[in-house]
């Protein structure tokens, strides 16, 4: 699947989106753990969903997205619809006012979370009651927007969560968590 005009589209138009760098570790990650159900937290115009879906698409899993803003809804709904993507399933409000398990019952595998990075922490604890035993999480910006993220690297610590930091280019790091 060619991405190349989507990423022009959001270039062009300064919408942000994972960087080359990210997508190429995403994929090797994907193919290597090759998880079951995945979570995306933050997606814009589902870029980086699309790019997730599409990948896993391979052994036939499924993606659960969710995007806060309307419009990037709407315009991902679209971009969805042109790659033809089946498992994708897509939610246009914050996933925190509500109770996960009542729309995704299975564990989750895989976690991609790139959204409000202030926020990380909470997105952790809110999640944590449907991940998987084994399972593994990517948190995009995390140098970039490291001001931001003092509660997250507080949760980490007291949670004794270990990860690990990979320079993906210059201020775009990630971090993994695997279990």
């Amino acid at each position: 699947m060619n991405l190349s005009k989507l990423r022009a589209s959001c270039t062009d138009r300064k919408i942000p989106i994972i960087s080359i760098e990210t997508e190429s570790f995403l994929w090797n990650h994907l193919r290597q753990y090759k998880p079951k159900f995945c979570l995306e937290i933050g997606s814009a115009v589902w870029y980086s969903s699309i790019f997730i879906a599409n990948t896993i698409r391979e052994w036939w899993w499924v993606l659960y997205s969710f995007e806060i803003s309307y419009p990037s809804y709407m315009e991902g709904l679209q971009n969805i619809w042109k790659y033809g993507l089946k498992n994708l399933i897509v939610y246009p409000f914050d996933f925190q006012k509500i109770k996960l398990k009542e729309l995704i019952w299975h564990t989750i595998d895989f976690a991609f979370i790139d959204w409000q990075k202030n926020q990380y922490a909470n997105y952790l604890i809110n999640i944590s009651n449907i991940l998987n035993t084994k399972h593994s999480i990517i948190l995009d910006d995390v140098i970039k927007f490291k001001t931001k993220m003092s509660s997250l690297y507080w949760y980490l610590e007291k949670m004794q969560i270990f990860y690990e930091e990979f320079d993906m280019e210059k201020w775009d790091w990630i971090i993994v968590i695997k279990k």
